[in-house]
């Protein structure tokens, strides 16, 4: 598994693009990975077909759909020629035994990373269509045109202010507390995550949304069976501020939030032994 797999926002957004969940998008990166070094050392993995490539990775569903979402993810570059496709910087983070077996058959990476590096390849791919982080609602998609370029800045392109309000309508009822200030933590993190990716604002939102309809129902689960309380599941402003939907952790109370838990809790015990105090004085 390659570094920064866990923390990886391609690795989210992947998983938001194919509908399936965070770990399995994981699993499905890592056998991409593991295929192209036993297969395409050299990082050209376009060579194989399609097919080739999703029943690698077990997929059992549409191949290009697959290999779309991993382009779109960017994990995975076109380029042209018969080449294809290459694995995102194959060169920067293949595995040692891969660059150890190129050196021993006196091969290189493909020259085509350094041309990558320079042009943009126009693709066919998926975008999706809407940002739907409701429970239980799959994310739709439209088929469209786009490039593999970054001139263009996320930053400068509208933020539609409906996208944050719908990510933080999916955080725990009970617990959506600051929403000033977590609306504002929630743009931030959309255009941040759309510049640090080179993807649209609304793909971000949608990677934002997915994992934040992951937590709020991990938590709800907890909740339910006892192990947690809600005063322990943190406010929405808390959240969004610290990019929790970003932990890639199964969702646990800090040491911070347990104390915050307990002194809002001895605060609201206190008031009520006031007010009885002085309903039984009047």
């Amino acid at each position: 598994m390659l570094e920064g797999t866990y923390t990886s926002p391609k690795i989210r957004r992947l998983a938001a693009v194919l509908g399936v969940p965070w770990p399995h998008a994981i699993g499905l990166a890592g056998l991409l990975w593991r295929f192209a070094g036993k297969h395409a050392p050299t990082g050209e993995i376009g060579r194989h077909d399609d097919e080739d490539i999703a029943t690698a990775l077990e997929w059992p569903g549409d191949s290009t759909e697959l290999v779309a979402a991993f382009v779109r993810s960017r994990l995975v570059d076109p380029v042209a020629g018969p080449a294809r496709l290459l694995v995102h910087d194959w060169p920067d983070h293949a595995p040692r035994y891969v660059k150890a077996t190129l050196h021993r058959n006196g091969k290189d990476f493909s020259p085509l990373y350094d041309e990558a590096t320079t042009e943009a390849t126009t693709v066919e791919t998926t975008v999706p269509a809407t940002v739907s982080p409701t429970a239980g609602t799959s994310y739709s998609y439209a088929s469209t045109s786009t490039s593999t370029s970054s001139s263009t800045s996320p930053a400068r392109v509208r933020l539609d202010p409906e996208w944050a309000d719908l990510i933080w309508s999916v955080w725990v009822p009970g617990r959506k507390s600051g929403r000033k200030v977590g609306i504002a933590a929630i743009e931030r993190s959309i255009r941040s995550t759309a510049k640090r990716e080179g993807i649209e604002l609304k793909d971000a939102a949608s990677i934002i949304a997915h994992q934040t309809r992951e937590d709020a129902a991990a938590y709800l689960r907890k909740i339910e069976a006892g192990e947690t309380e809600l005063k322990f599941v943190p406010l929405g402003s808390t959240y969004f501020n610290q990019e929790r939907w970003n932990d890639g952790n199964e969702p646990e109370p800090t040491d911070d939030e347990i104390r915050a838990a307990r002194i809002e809790q001895e605060i609201r015990d206190a008031r009520s032994d006031v007010g009885g105090q002085l309903d039984s004085a009047s």
